[in-house]
């Protein structure tokens, strides 16, 4: 898809936030607040810097909150809210396809980072026929040794980047997915499916980015925010 305004932007907004009870009890994950801001608002205007235009917001928890939300703050913006109820993730990507006809990105409503769409986009064209998921490096917050038989340590690595990645969303889905993602029966049953057919490819992000599923997750983005968002 050429027309960037015409790309749709999928944010996952309808998950419990159980985690992050009670902070959770009144208010849907996407609307704690950071530095006075709901992530949701930090989410859409990252997004709108890359002239982003198009917006549905998946709800189901506390949906009417998000709407409440999405009216008082983004009076102009074009955004469709597709309320799921309690449903799965793979649910909420569904009943958004009834609203999108091409190709669009999904990301979920309670990671902030400062991904470059740009550049995520530009790694998606040269793998067009292929979905691109987005990556964040894993660094291990403690000391890892390596023992042998007898008890003696054979090395030592103080917090190690694995060569393996975590998953950060931000994924670029191409209209021939629509299929897979109406067949299979959760998001990761998507992505296997699309690993099993090599259609999954990865773009690696190295900036920020945090995950807000825990209060200490909570209490680090506060700290962060003015980092991510300058």
């Amino acid at each position: 898809m050429n027309n960037r305004a015409e790309l749709p932007v999928v944010i996952l907004c309808g998950g419990k936030g159980l985690r992050l009870r009670p902070v959770t009890n009144d208010v849907p994950k996407p609307l704690i607040k950071i530095q006075n801001k709901p992530i949701l608002y930090y989410i859409i205007n990252h997004l709108r810097k890359y002239k982003i235009k198009n917006f549905i917001i998946a709800t189901g928890y506390k949906s009417k909150k998000i709407e409440d939300f999405m009216k008082r703050t983004f009076k102009n913006l074009h955004y469709q809210i597709v309320n799921s109820g309690n449903a799965s993730i793979l649910t909420r990507i569904r009943d958004c396809l009834n609203n999108i006809n091409n190709d669009f990105i999904l990301c979920y409503g309670d990671t902030i980072t400062n991904l470059n769409l740009d550049n995520l986009i530009k790694h998606h064209k040269r793998f067009s026929n292929s979905v691109t998921i987005s990556s964040y490096p894993i660094e291990l917050p403690y000391g890892v040794m390596e023992i042998n038989k007898s008890s003696f340590v054979k090395s030592f690595n103080e917090k190690p980047i694995l060569n393996d990645v975590m998953n950060i969303g931000y994924y670029y889905f191409n209209k021939d997915s629509h299929s897979i993602i109406k067949k299979e029966k959760s998001l990761i049953g998507v992505i296997n499916k699309l690993i099993k057919n090599k259609n999954l490819t990865c773009y690696k992000h190295t900036g920020i980015h945090i995950t807000i599923n825990t209060l200490s997750e909570l209490e680090i983005a506060n700290k962060n925010v003015k980092k991510i968002y300058k």
